[in-house]
């Protein structure tokens, strides 16, 4: 599957004239210049992504959600959403004209309000994306197809396959999925056979396509001896087999290079993160938050947050040819990226 027909499918979904704002957002990022202070006049983030929930039903060795810091129950149920919490967020500038939104997790199915939540997005013109590992899927699949979700990505671990291969097949059948499956070093270089198979069988339950991520090392514990790079010959290897079996169906992610990269990376400018309490976030490349102070969605004015000094030292950095890349940036493999 290419990235236009990713495209493609997707802005399928576009069909309100409150999705009109967001558009000429997105055309005014496509047109004006980044520069490293922003100005929330000049045009806002394009994505915009929600930690619904840091709950999750699965617990997978390379997790990096936030709830693995947390103790007790109460804690986790402060960072839950609802829909009154999504339209505080929402009024905000810096989220009204996101033309994308994702709803992220931990798992954001074992959120109640799920389908209230797409919904009330759909009616504003926002496209909705959701990554959930599916275990609650089969369940809630008709409810959010009729809430208006525009996009569910179902993310592969060993811990969810047995699960996938009962209900995929079904859930399809509703509401065709994408899939995702992160790639770790170790598992493309003794497993290959296994990872083409599980490929195998997702093309056959009917799933629109497979996205390949590569790992990168934000969990507790974190193994940087898992990441891909572009000397690797086992992924090339790997990469040729999968096309070769199932052509078209999978997309590829860029690669760390081990050499010189061009800084193209959007996601600074392009993406903005927060969780239910208004703490956001510095990028996809972490789960970590900025820092206090002025780093709160509900505390700040949206310039004041939009221009934190972490996001201006690296978009700084990034838009220097000559300087070196934000630390946080050098084994992400987004470097090179321009985004969309």
């Amino acid at each position: 599957m290419s990235r236009f027909s990713y495209y493609f499918e997707i802005s399928k979904h576009v069909c309100s004239l409150r999705t009109t704002p967001k558009i000429w957002n997105y055309l005014k990022y496509r047109c004006l210049s980044k520069k490293a202070m922003m100005s929330t006049k000049r045009y806002t983030p394009q994505i915009g992504s929600l930690l619904l929930t840091l709950r999750c039903n699965l617990n997978c060795k390379y997790c990096c959600s936030p709830a693995n810091s947390l103790k007790g129950i109460e804690d986790l149920q402060k960072y839950e959403a609802d829909l009154e919490k999504v339209k505080r967020i929402f009024a905000n500038p810096l989220f009204a004209n996101c033309l994308l939104v994702d709803l992220l997790g931990g798992e954001p199915l074992l959120v109640k309000d799920a389908d209230r939540i797409v919904s009330y997005l759909s009616e504003s013109g926002h496209l909705i994306n959701t990554s959930t590992n599916g275990l609650l899927l089969s369940d809630r699949i008709v409810e959010l197809k009729q809430a208006g979700i525009s996009r569910i990505n179902v993310s592969v671990y060993d811990e969810n396959l047995s699960i996938l291969e009962r209900d995929l097949v079904k859930i399809n059948q509703i509401f065709p999925v994408h899939t995702s499956l992160v790639l770790l070093r170790s598992k493309v270089e003794k497993q290959p056979d296994k990872l083409l198979e599980i490929v195998r069988f997702i093309r056959n339950t009917g799933s629109l396509s497979m996205r390949f991520f590569m790992y990168r090392p934000m969990e507790v514990k974190p193994q940087p001896e898992e990441i891909i790079t572009d000397t690797d010959p086992a992924y090339l290897e790997f990469q040729r087999r999968v096309n070769e079996a199932v052509p078209g169906f999978c997309l590829w992610p860029a690669i760390v290079k081990t050499h010189q990269v061009k800084k193209r990376c959007s996601q600074l400018w392009q993406r903005v993160n927060c969780d239910m309490l208004g703490n956001m976030g510095i990028c996809c490349g972490t789960n970590k938050n900025l820092q206090p102070p002025n780093n709160n969605l509900f505390d700040n004015k949206p310039d004041i947050v939009f221009n934190h000094p972490t996001l201006v030292n690296m978009r700084e950095k990034l838009l220097d040819p000559e300087c070196a890349p934000p630390a946080i940036c050098k084994t992400c493999n987004l470097l090179g990226e321009p985004g969309w």
